[in-house]
């Protein structure tokens, strides 16, 4: 889809004086930064705008903007929200955008309310009209989609995107020939689109003509080689060519760039099952399982291999868990009950058996009002996550996800100004207050000799100038003595912490053993830093970093939070949070607080963002 930018607001709406900060100033810099894509650099002095003026609505906007151009589309519907909930009559196009975004998000009846909006005030715009048929269309309201689409053709619009749309909600009612003369339209207009050819490609296959839906799949991948919805559909048509080998390949393509696709990983471990290759399946279900949970139709397949493969006492909880989830399946009663009699439990086996037939009964007899309450349901619990996109063939196979690193004190380095923190805990140690900083960036000539200004008297500065070096025993030794001297120096604590750490990263790459014992010791100097300065944002940061080494993964979490809660500008906390709540699952939240690490200026934050929560709903 094309998406118009529209910058056409007079800065006169802004307002007048704001502060000693010229906000008018700052926001017109950002706009300049917008019409050169220069997205991140406008959002930071956006993010100094909201800061100085938190209700001016044209900064929620335009910073709002910038995130969905930047995919981070949870941040921008909340940008945009702020600024319609601010000053709603000069924010049609907040409406227009969040339209938008939700669209994206998978909110399609609130994307057409948005765009309802702004069609209300520019009905003679085809693009709005464009705009909203693809959000019916997502949102399966086909003949909606055909109405909008017709109105765009009338009111001017030429772009192949028009066919495109029209003839995918053709080609869902079913009409097939219609679509296949609305995709040979936008092929005309742009002969290299890629998605009108696997589009093309998927009428033809419902149309039952696999061998030719392959051929525009295979054009649509010379067009670009790392199209993967291609290659997921090419699979589902050799699979009906009984071409499962082939299938198998492009399963796996699909899965080496997008490994949360658990439709994918769904498919292809029902194809392995039909392949025989049991054992392949149950761990491609296993992948399911990780990614969705509850999802019942995963579950109930990996018992029936299970079952398959002699592990009875691995499926009978499998069923277990299927009928836990939904207890009116039938046909997990019934199965259930063939596995307990292999596990000699005849008597279980006989209540499943009787069981499975009063579900049965019961489910024939249920009224109208409650079998659409148990469709709901089911429903649920059989949705797969599936996001397909393009990707780079010739780039490294994933995103890379580690954590951002511990941080710890070092001297203030001036071509790292924005990679460095203070705590009041360091005016404590007095002069040093000027030149000692906190960090988790590799800083420059952090050995070197210090400054008069800290050099007398600094015993401290001499164990960390140790832990720089790698004398990680001699610095311990260092900390254990200013320790005695002080027993109530959360610095001197919070340094020895981060000097075993240190030394673990160092060891652990030739030799694992006794990791553990050294990150529990780590985790004890960080919480007596955080028992003795209860406000210290980084002991709770670098806390929860030691405790997913000791995967104590809630407790990890709960520290961020704490970090978050002491000091909400540190955009590393949110990265890590996120990283946490995706892998517990929590995707929403996960994606709110890396939206919240990129407005805070983490780069980082944007790969994965556009990797993980592209359709976050």
């Amino acid at each position: 889809m094309y998406f118009r930018l529209f910058f056409i607001l007079q800065l006169g709406l802004i307002g007048s004086v704001f502060s000693q900060i010229n906000v008018n100033a700052l926001i017109a810099d950002a706009q300049s930064d917008i019409s050169k894509n220069n997205y991140i650099e406008a959002i930071k002095k956006l993010n100094i705008c909201i800061n100085v003026k938190p209700g001016e609505s044209i900064a929620y906007l335009f910073r709002g903007v910038c995130k969905y151009f930047l995919n981070d589309n949870l941040g921008a519907e909340q940008d945009l929200s702020n600024a319609i909930t601010i000053y709603d009559p000069l924010v049609y196009e907040a409406y227009h955008y969040r339209g938008l975004v939700k669209c994206r998000l998978g909110d399609f009846d609130g994307a057409i309310k948005d765009l309802n909006k702004v069609i209300s005030k520019e009905g003679d715009d085809p693009q709005l009209y464009l705009e909203r048929a693809y959000a019916r269309l997502s949102g399966q309201d086909y003949n909606g989609a055909i109405s909008d689409c017709a109105k765009a053709i009338k009111l001017g619009a030429i772009g192949d995107n028009i066919y495109l749309c029209r003839g995918s909600a053709e080609s869902a009612l079913n009409d097939y020939e219609t679509a296949l003369k609305d995709y040979t339209k936008a092929l005309t207009i742009n002969p290299k689109n890629v998605d009108v050819y696997v589009r093309m490609g998927a009428t033809k296959a419902k149309m039952g003509d696999n061998r030719k839906a392959i051929g525009d799949y295979n054009q649509a991948l010379k067009l670009d080689s790392g199209c993967t919805y291609a290659y997921f559909n090419r699979a589902e048509a050799e699979i009906a060519l009984n071409e499962l080998k082939e299938a198998l390949k492009d399963y796996n393509f699909v899965l080496k760039y997008e490994p949360l696709n658990a439709l994918v990983y769904f498919n292809k471990a029902i194809l392995q099952a039909n392949l025989k290759e049991y054992k392949d399946a149950i761990a491609d279900f296993d992948k399911v399982l990780e990614l969705n949970p509850e999802n019942i139709q995963a579950t109930f397949n990996r018992a029936k291999l299970k079952a398959v493969i002699g592990d009875y006492k691995g499926a009978l909880l499998d069923y277990n868990k299927t009928i836990e989830f939904f207890p009116y399946y039938v046909e997990a009663y019934y199965n259930r009950s063939e596995v307990k009699k292999n596990l000699k439990d005849l008597a279980g086996a006989k209540k499943d058996l009787e069981l499975s037939k009063v579900i049965s009964d019961l489910n024939r007899d249920k009224n109208v009002l409650q079998r659409n309450r148990d469709s709901v349901n089911l429903v649920r619990l059989l949705e797969l996550d599936a996001d397909f996109g393009n990707v780079d063939s010739k780039s490294v196979d994933t995103v890379r996800i580690n954590l951002m690193p511990i941080f710890y004190i070092a001297r203030k380095d001036s071509n790292y100004k924005k990679s460095v923190f203070y705590s009041p805990l360091l005016l404590k140690l007095g002069r040093e207050h000027q030149t000692l900083c906190l960090t988790n960036k590799e800083l420059q000539n952090q050995t070197a000799s210090m400054d008069s200004t800290t050099q007398s008297g600094s015993f401290l500065w001499e164990a960390i100038e140790k832990t720089n070096r790698q004398l990680f025993s001699d610095a311990v030794k260092d900390y254990t003595k200013i320790i005695e001297q002080d027993p109530k120096s959360a610095i001197a604590y919070f340094a020895r912490g981060v000097n075993t750490c240190r030394e673990i990263e160092l060891i652990r790459q030739f030799d694992n053993r006794n990791i553990n014992d050294k990150y529990e010791r780590a985790l004890l100097d960080f919480t007596k830093a955080i028992q003795l300065e209860p406000a210290f944002a980084f002991a709770y940061y670098n806390r929860a970093y030691v405790k997913c080494q000791l995967r104590d993964f809630n407790g990890a979490e709960k520290d961020c939070a704490k970090t978050i809660q002491v000091d909400p500008n540190i955009p590393d906390v949110y990265y890590n949070r996120g990283l946490l709540l995706l892998y517990l699952r929590d995707k929403l939240n996960a994606c709110q607080n890396f939206s919240k690490a990129s407005e805070l200026g983490l780069l980082e934050s944007y790969a994965i963002i556009k990797k993980y929560c592209n359709h976050v709903r």
